[in-house]
């Protein structure tokens, strides 16, 4: 029994109070009696309010009520048209098995007509007599061996024809048997049909009734429903500034990572040019001391020749000990170390400086993002549903007339989703959570990001993940609220967007 609050009496009530403040008797009143009488009247008023305030609560869950019951009404009256379609179907299978087993019974009987006629006209041909006399009384050996070969033809004819009636009368049976299973799934489907139909009459006299309730509560339906219109604009309002925030911070971490990466470029461009150059230097360092090298050597040769061109050379052990000049002789023994060490290792310095520049990192990055976002659209129609178990949609996408309520419209920008109490809501493709706020009438709101394509799961009590978080298809987002005011209603808001863009959730999950 629906409750209903009833506002006259309560503001009858008000004005009366409001009147006794000025005595009809002309008395002059106390401070105690103005006092007393301005509690009666706060008192007054704050009771109006409470009325005011429950009588809105009463719409709101009569209006619930309604939704959920139209909601309902109407996978039941899909229901019944899938009964109807599979009783049609019925009934014509079963005028095809009625008019096989007329064949068949026709048939049958055909059979056993004609294979009576035939040992009718075998037994007159033969005038009575057994298969052994019918044979030795012919006049001949060869009639004898005709009237064998005869009864041999007619005992195979007999053969074939009792198989032939056997195969019928198999046949007619397995087409009863057909009839009688048809009719048992007819009678089950009808029995279904007529629950259906009587759920559907008791769901449409409540739906009924709540329409009239509804309609006897204008001004409490009117703030009602410019409640939820406020509520949807806030929360629409709302997810344009994250998404603008997120495109906002996207184009910033872009912009850092274009700076960071020019400047990583410049960073190695000098580095680059510095070991080129030091690798020249030292390439020309090597070659002068090359020279410097091969000139003392040239000088050491010749002086030793002249040395060799005396006549004590041979006598004497030591000419090498002979100190021909002082200053060019450590000079040869210095350049000949400093070449020793320094010219092998020329090449391998060449080749350790050959620039290793990383500049196709940023690019690569870059590819996850739109390999996700193509997965997501690729998969339209077939992403799994925001919820688990069984469901009702009690609101659809778009704006639409009150299938009731006259000159009532609602908007919604995604879907109402109904649930049982304790039901989860659950990530319908891979993504990273990128925001986690709350809003006045939805709770916690989580929005998934799916490259370009972002998921809205509005109305969550306890958080299953937080921002930043990498989420799987069919991963845990949240418990959903259930409102102990509204008899424990769980309801999801689901909505799809391509970025600011407003999809329709149902074309693209199933």
């Amino acid at each position: 029994m629906t409750r209903k609050f009833r506002l006259l009496p309560a503001i009858v009530t008000l004005m009366a109070v409001l009147l006794s403040l000025s005595p009809a008797d002309g008395r002059k009143r106390s401070s105690k009696d103005v006092k007393r009488e301005r509690q009666k009247t706060e008192q007054q008023i704050a009771r109006t309010r409470e009325q005011i305030k429950q009588n809105d609560k009463e719409t709101s869950r009569q209006l619930n009520r309604l939704n959920s019951l139209k909601a309902n009404m109407a996978l039941t009256g899909d229901t019944i048209r899938i009964i109807r379609a599979r009783l049609d179907s019925v009934n014509r299978q079963i005028a095809t098995v009625n008019d096989s087993i007329a064949v068949l019974s026709a048939r049958t009987r055909a059979l056993k007509t004609n294979y009576a006629k035939s040992l009718q006209t075998m037994r007159t041909r033969r005038q009575g007599m057994s298969d052994l006399s019918f044979v030795f009384s012919a006049k001949s050996f060869s009639q004898a061996w005709r009237r064998l070969r005869y009864l041999r033809e007619i005992a195979k004819s007999s053969t074939r024809q009792a198989k032939k009636i056997k195969e019928a009368t198999a046949r007619l049976e397995e087409a009863r048997q057909r009839l009688d299973a048809l009719k048992a799934v007819h009678a089950t489907a009808l029995a279904r049909l007529n629950s259906t139909q009587a759920k559907m009459a008791t769901e449409q006299k409540d739906a009924d009734k709540l329409v009239a309730d509804l309609r006897t509560q204008g001004k409490s339906l009117t703030r009602e429903l410019e409640r939820r219109r406020e509520q949807a604009r806030k929360l629409a309002a709302e997810l344009d500034r994250v998404i603008e925030q997120e495109a906002r911070e996207a184009e910033e971490r872009a912009r850092r990572e274009a700076e960071e990466r020019r400047r990583r470029e410049e960073a190695e461009a000098a580095a680059r040019k510095k070991a080129e150059e030091e690798a020249a230097r030292k390439k020309a360092e090597e070659e002068r001391k090359a020279r410097e090298a091969e000139e003392a050597e040239r000088k050491a040769r010749e002086e030793r020749q002249q040395h060799t061109a005396k006549p004590k050379p041979v006598e004497s052990p030591k000419p090498t000990t002979t100190k021909p000049a002082p200053k060019p002789k450590p000079e040869p023994k210095e350049t000949k170390k400093e070449t020793k060490k320094e010219t092998p290792k020329s090449p391998q310095k060449e080749t350790p400086k050959q620039p290793a520049v990383p500049a196709a990192k940023p690019a690569m990055e870059a590819a996850p993002a739109k390999k996700l976002s193509g997965s997501f659209a690729q998969n339209k129609g077939r992403l799994m549903f925001p919820v688990a178990g069984r469901y009702v949609i009690t609101s659809n996408f778009g704006t639409n007339d009150h299938p009731e309520l006259s000159k009532v419209k609602i908007d919604n920008l995604g879907i109402d989703i109904e649930v049982a109490k304790g039901s989860s809501a659950r990530a319908v493709f891979d993504g990273v959570v990128s925001s986690i706020f709350r809003l006045d009438g939805y709770h916690n709101i989580i929005i998934v990001r799916h490259g370009e394509y972002l998921t809205v799961y509005a109305g969550i009590e306890r958080l299953s993940v937080k921002k930043g978080d990498k989420v799987a298809a069919g991963q845990t987002l949240g418990t959903i609220y259930s409102d102990p005011d509204d008899d424990n209603r769980t309801s999801l808001h689901f909505e799809i967007r391509h970025e600011k863009q407003k999809l329709n959730p149902t074309e693209w999950v199933k």
